[in-house]
């Protein structure tokens, strides 16, 4: 068979074709086209929660910490169903579980701080709907408390008459009685207050006898003499029968009984007379209501020893007076019944090393609450806070050779007047008293802040004074002042004392920072050092 040209090229690329199949690997598939990714979802709309501007904060104060959890709205104050002693505004806070929330009370936006706590000032509610309606949110979670409060009644259209007072004619005479728990002690007093108001304060022996001219509600009137009548509460009077007379009471001449740590004036007396000390630069001036003794101005001169100099004595009919000149500043006394004799005891500082001013002494830490106290936002008690801040305080001035007695190292609580007791009791050389503060209703919380120092008597304004400076410089809050005011806990006379409220519990930034051992040893240290100032003063006397 003839091949042509033509068949030859066909069947050499047939031929060749089938070669290269043979040899060439096996043929991959094309992979199929990479689809094309579908959008991706819209990210949900990002939740707006609506806050209220924190305060600037107090840089020098520890950091609030940051706490997110689950909304829980407790409110601390006021309680449910408590009644609001203020006619237009008050606070309100508690805390919200947390820091990211936020909140509104009665449609007000409030801030809420990075721990979750939060402080309003807002109206009161209406009469009509007495209570608070409490919102708090994050975006995506939220709780609601409806929370009643009480009002005031509106005011009277017209100003009600005073509380007549009913008149005992003729007066009767009663005797004072002091508190059972303090029947073999010295503190044993019964207060009387100014017929006019005001802080003045009267503090009697119990068995003096008093004649009562009348009485109003829970008070008695008592005349002293016919120069001074005071209020005395009716539970402190035992009313005698009105047949009863009382012996008039006569002082003899007073004599002075000289020790190490003190001098007494000692005056021999028929009866316990109501009396009154008053402070004057130098110098002490006891008066004896109701009281005569000779007529004559008698001098009697202390020795050199003593830290009193002169008595001075004067018949000033219905009173005896005696002028007590110091070497110094007044620094303690104390008025005491011994066996038908009036004693005045006029206390010696003590000697004062001004390199460890405070080596040697015996101070009296006093931790304030329980029981009562104000809580913070978060539910901190006060009781809770300052006995940290106690603790801190004794261990700094052992470190410096310091006796301390506490009056309390628990949470159990310890009666109020007998705190100051405790201190006399051990004879502490100065007692102060730990606290942190509050405001009543009606006063914004957001402008009452800052640090702030109580005494009552004069000669404990030193040590008032001292302690308050170095408050101000350790705890980084406004300065509230050294204000005198009649606490329990500083009546006493044997030695300085004073109240520190060194911070608002209430405001959230401070309570946070009373948490904190950080902060808790600057109000420590502010005490020793104001302690340490004070002392070092005496060290030149």
């Amino acid at each position: 068979m003839m091949i042509t040209k033509i068949h030859f090229r066909l069947i050499f690329a047939v031929a060749t074709g089938f070669l290269a199949a043979a040899c060439a690997s096996p043929r991959v598939a094309a992979a199929p086209p990479e689809p094309v990714p579908a959008p991706a979802p819209a990210p949900p709309p990002v939740p707006v929660v609506h806050r209220a501007p924190l305060p600037a904060p107090n840089p020098a104060l520890p950091n609030v910490p940051d706490v997110d959890g689950p909304l829980a709205i407790n409110v601390i104050y006021p309680s449910p169903n408590q009644t609001i002693s203020s006619r237009d505004s008050n606070f309100v806070f508690g805390s919200v579980g947390s820091g990211r929330a936020g909140l509104t009370i009665n449609g007000m936006l409030t801030p809420v701080w990075p721990n979750g706590s939060f402080m309003a000032w807002l109206p009161n509610p209406p009469a009509s709907s007495p209570r608070y309606v409490i919102v708090a949110t994050t975006g995506v979670d939220s709780a609601r408390l409806v929370h009643p409060v009480k009002l005031l009644p509106p005011p009277p259209d017209s100003v009600p008459p005073p509380d007549t007072i009913t008149r005992i004619s003729p007066a009767r005479w009663a005797e004072l009685i002091g508190p059972a728990a303090y029947a073999s002690d010295t503190d044993r007093v019964v207060t009387g207050y100014a017929t006019t108001g005001g802080i003045q304060r009267w503090f009697l022996l119990p068995q003096t006898k008093v004649q009562v001219t009348g009485t109003r509600g829970s008070d008695a009137f008592v005349a002293l003499d016919s120069a001074q009548t005071i209020r005395i509460a009716q539970a402190d009077v035992k009313m005698f029968d009105s047949s009863a007379v009382r012996i008039p009471i006569r002082a003899r001449a007073a004599t002075l009984r000289n020790s190490a740590e003190w001098t007494d004036v000692v005056i021999p007396v028929n009866g316990r007379p109501a009396y009154l000390v008053e402070h004057a630069p130098g110098s002490l001036i006891l008066t004896l209501y109701g009281t005569a003794g000779p007529r004559t101005r008698a001098t009697l001169h202390a020795p050199a020893s003593s830290y009193l100099q002169v008595v001075s004595t004067e018949n000033a009919a219905p009173q005896m007076k005696y002028t007590l000149t110091l070497r110094g500043p007044a620094y303690g006394y104390q008025p005491l019944w011994e066996d038908g004799r009036f004693i005045f005891r006029v206390r010696k500082p003590p000697a004062i090393d001004s390199v460890s001013p405070l080596r040697g002494l015996t101070i009296a830490i006093d931790p304030g609450h329980p029981p009562i106290g104000a809580t913070g936002p978060t539910g901190l008690k006060e009781a809770e806070a300052t006995l940290p801040v106690g603790f801190k305080a004794q261990e700094l001035l052992q470190a410096k050779g310091v006796n301390v007695v506490m009056t309390r190292t628990s949470n159990d609580p310890v009666d109020l007047n007998l705190r100051p007791t405790i201190g006399r009791r051990a004879n502490a050389h100065a007692f102060v008293s730990i606290h942190l503060n509050a405001v009543p209703d009606g006063v914004n919380p957001f402008r009452a802040q800052g640090t702030a120092t109580y005494h009552y008597h004069s000669h404990s304004g030193a040590l008032a004074e001292t302690i308050h400076r170095a408050s101000v410089q350790h705890l980084s809050l406004p300065d509230n002042g050294v204000k005198r005011e009649n606490f329990a806990v500083v009546r006493g006379t044997w030695m300085p004392s004073v109240l520190m409220e060194g911070a608002f519990i209430i405001m959230p930034d401070q309570e946070a920072a009373m948490r904190t051992p950080e902060y808790q040893q600057r109000y420590a240290q502010a005490i020793v050092d104001g302690l340490e100032a004070y002392f070092r003063t005496l060290a030149s006397r």
